[in-house]
């Protein structure tokens, strides 16, 4: 079985919770990197899809999780990603105020460039968004320059929500919420509650899916080190349902998981 490597993870998960603290000052923006939106870098040399979101369903549905995962990740790193998803677009946040930190004394001003729904294969028209273990959306993030959110970038990004649907749950029978063909029952649902709400594809939408995330929590509890962190799937009200969760395997991912990439140079 293949097992989730924290220590390889280490720089990226310390580089997103220092983000977080507000404590990375990265003072070398130019003047194109302060607008709204920004192309993503690693697509600029790919073609537009050539995959269609419902027929890559059903080619990985009832495969294992390795190769489903493995077909995951080579579909998005072809370029077989909705154009939407090749921009990133900015959050901006401010922190609160720590006494205890003299960095945090006072609030800081924090802009980031974020995926604005999450990783997807498929065209704007015929796309899924594709739940995925830890391994594999490491593998993405690193290769797209970016990083896995914390639980705090959870939530700045909810509060920057442009919209608010409320959850849609499965109710679990045996392993049908691991199956491919129940992303996409979840995937026509999501997209469902937003037309409901006058919203659309590549607006930041709160209440779709639990984040994939880092966590220091992984190394304080050892017995779920090599585990998946899950968290948020914010009802309208902004509370998380799921708070953060350590228990499943690092193989394991269901239609409520989503993974959201976030460009790893940060501004403050």
């Amino acid at each position: 079985m293949k097992e989730i490597n924290i220590k390889d993870m280490k720089k990226q998960l310390l580089l997103v919770l220092v983000a977080a603290l507000s404590v990375l000052v990265l003072s070398s923006w130019s003047k194109a990197d302060r607008k709204a939106s920004m192309d993503v870098p690693y697509y600029g040399g790919k073609g537009e899809s050539t995959v269609k979101g419902g027929d890559f369903i059903w080619k990985i549905d009832g495969l294992n999780y390795w190769t489903m995962d493995d077909m995951i990740v080579s579909e998005v790193l072809a370029g077989n990603v909705p154009n939407t998803l090749r921009k990133f677009r900015k959050v901006t946040y401010r922190t609160g105020v720590d006494k205890s930190c003299e960095i945090l004394s006072k609030p800081h001003k924090v802009e980031m460039w974020v995926l604005p729904d999450y990783i997807s294969v498929g065209t704007d028209k015929d796309f899924v968004r594709m739940p995925m273990s830890t391994i594999a959306a490491q593998k993405i993030a690193d290769a797209l320059g970016c990083s896995l959110p914390t639980t705090y970038l959870v939530d700045r990004i909810s509060e920057a929500a442009e919209g608010r649907i409320e959850i849609f749950p499965f109710y679990p029978v045996g392993e049908r919420n691991m199956r491919a063909f129940c992303f996409l029952d979840s995937n026509n649902a999501i997209n469902a509650l937003m037309r409901a709400k006058g919203y659309s594809f590549g607006q930041f939408v709160s209440g779709m899916k639990k984040d994939l995330v880092l966590t220091c929590e992984l190394e304080r509890h050892p017995e779920y080190r090599d585990n998946i962190a899950i968290y948020g799937w914010h009802h309208p009200d902004g509370h998380p349902q799921q708070p953060l969760f350590l228990r499943h395997a690092n193989f394991y991912s269901d239609y409520s998981h989503g993974a959201r990439m976030i460009w790893r140079p940060i501004r403050i």
